[in-house]
């Protein structure tokens, strides 16, 4: 709806416009009289005006110093003229001046009026598609000018390198840019069970995830990773926030690709000269995710870490279950375990030296009743593990085997069926299936499944589902507040119904009931 100015001095005139046009029915609003130029030009500037029809001979500013002044306060809307026959000098000074047309107030009535509005909306519709189109414009020449700046900056993003004076790029920047981005990462975990998506094809789903956007740049920083650098003026712009693309970008390449991303972000724009060190954090912050996994994009946190905390505590766990199994104590070592992973969550450390740490503990002396063939299996393991969570189970695993109180010991099975145990209580919270772990541990199916069975005397997925149940319990009574979809889905489980019924089936109570005591 348009909104209309009428200038006239004459009453009669204004009652007769009040009166003779169904306002609102065609595309105008009278939104305002005025009884001279003065008067229309306060109007102008304190509401929101789409097009004036006035008068020419009016007491004070008349209508040629009104539209003189309209144009050169840079008025854009269309301009008619109301005049006598006896004005045409004036209606043709008016033309000149700017007006697109004039009426003989002689003719008004209903009908005329109504024409000269409609002319008038068509005129205000060009007027705004013309407009539209060059914001657009606009906004596609400055979001390119940001994207050249990205582009130009990029390499020097990643690089270890310090620049010189002479290759800093925001030296060598065609002209001054200086604009806040907002930076991320997106971190492609490889499965278990099928190969990892190319980059390229990642980069397609970033790009139609952030579409409506402009000024954004993807680089594949490294083999497995993806940079986004995004003007934080355009998404501004866009409506959208960071936060929230990125979670559909989590649940997309997780749908599309099977497996959840790694994708750490800035919660706040940074500037050109802060990419390097934005870039950092983020990659310092990917440990994040091995402690509170990959469910949604994670802020980039800075961390200090320490070696003296983690050395205490690596020996405290190492002291803590000797003592366990000198005592034989499973529920010493589990908190001994646990407690170790709660430190090391708390200093965010990187996740390799938490695995290193499993392996000094694995191979310490003199309690070792495993197997040295089953240790480097476990030690596979122990690297692939994809959480913090993961691995203390593992870890748990292996170290009740070590005191004897292991409901399945190890070292009375073949290789293969230590394997499959193992790999089982690392990979519980995947998808698993007999063809993918028959070509893990390189047997026939068939006889995996015969193998497993005559040596354990319970069948693979029947175990499978006791390690899983066993998990779910243990999230349950830690945390009475879990939603049943989120421990199905920690256990391996995509129908939470179906998760429901084989908790029922495992514990005789469902997981509500479970949780009431």
């Amino acid at each position: 709806m348009y909104n209309l100015l009428l200038v006239d001095d004459e009453p009669l005139i204004k009652v007769a416009f009040q009166s003779a046009v169904e306002w609102g029915k065609n595309g105008f609003l009278l939104a305002a009289t005025a009884s001279n130029g003065q008067e229309a030009l306060h109007i102008v500037e304190t509401q929101h005006i789409d097009a004036v029809i006035t008068d020419l001979k009016m007491p004070g500013m008349d209508g040629l110093a009104l539209i003189h002044e309209l144009k050169k306060r840079s008025f854009i809307g269309p301009i008619l003229v109301l005049s006598n026959y006896s004005d045409f000098d004036s209606v043709r000074a008016a033309l000149t001046d700017g007006a697109y047309d004039y009426f003989l107030k002689i003719n008004m009535n209903g009908e005329s009026i109504g024409e000269h509005l409609e002319k008038m909306a068509d005129l205000l519709r060009v007027q705004q598609q013309r407009q539209t189109e060059e914001d657009h414009r606009s906004f596609a020449i400055e979001a390119q000018k940001k994207e050249n700046a990205l582009i130009h900056c990029a390499q020097w993003v990643t690089s270890t390198a310090e620049p010189s004076p002479a290759s800093n790029p925001f030296s060598m920047l065609p002209e001054p840019l200086s604009f806040p981005i907002r930076l991320f990462t997106v971190t492609l975990i490889p499965a278990k069970t099928h190969p990892m998506p190319a980059l390229d094809a990642v980069t397609d789903l970033i790009t139609e995830v952030f579409d409506e956007i402009g000024g954004k740049v993807f680089l594949h920083t490294h083999e497995d990773e993806i940079c986004g650098l995004i003007s934080n003026e355009s998404l501004v712009a866009s409506g959208r926030t960071l936060d929230k693309k990125l979670a559909r970008l989590q649940r997309q390449v997780t749908t599309y690709f099977l497996d959840a991303p790694v994708i750490i972000y800035h919660d706040k724009p940074i500037s050109l000269a802060e990419l390097r060190q934005g870039y950092q954090l983020c990659e310092d912050s990917k440990a994040l995710a091995f402690y509170v996994g990959r469910s949604a994009p994670l802020r980039a946190t800075a961390h200090t870490v320490t070696a003296q905390p983690f050395h205490v505590s690596q020996a405290e766990l190492s002291k803590a279950t000797a003592a366990a199994a000198q005592n034989a104590d499973e529920l010493q070592m589990q908190i001994a375990v646990h407690t170790f992973f709660q430190n090391c969550a708390a200093l965010c450390m990187p996740p390799q030296r938490v695995r290193e740490a499993c392996h000094l503990l694995l191979e310490r002396p003199g309690d070792n009743m495993i197997p040295q063939e089953t240790l480097e299996q476990t030690f596979k393991e122990i690297e692939k593990a994809p959480t913090a969570e993961a691995l203390e189970q593992l870890l748990c695993l292996i170290l009740q085997e070590r005191i004897g109180l292991s409901k399945i010991a190890l070292s009375k099975f073949k290789k293969e069926v230590q394997a499959v145990i193992i790999y089982v209580n690392a990979h519980y919270m995947d998808k698993l299936t007999l063809d993918g772990i028959a070509d893990y541990v390189g047997l026939n199916r068939e006889y995996l499944s015969r193998l497993f069975s005559k040596e354990t005397g319970i069948g693979l997925f029947q175990y499978i589902n006791e390690v899983r149940m066993k998990r779910a319990g243990e999230m349950i009574r830690s945390n009475k507040q879990a939603y049943v979809k989120e421990v199905a889905a920690a256990v391996g489980f995509d129908d939470p119904y179906f998760f429901s019924r084989k908790f029922k089936e495992f514990y005789g109570k469902t997981p509500s009931e479970y949780t009431e005591g």
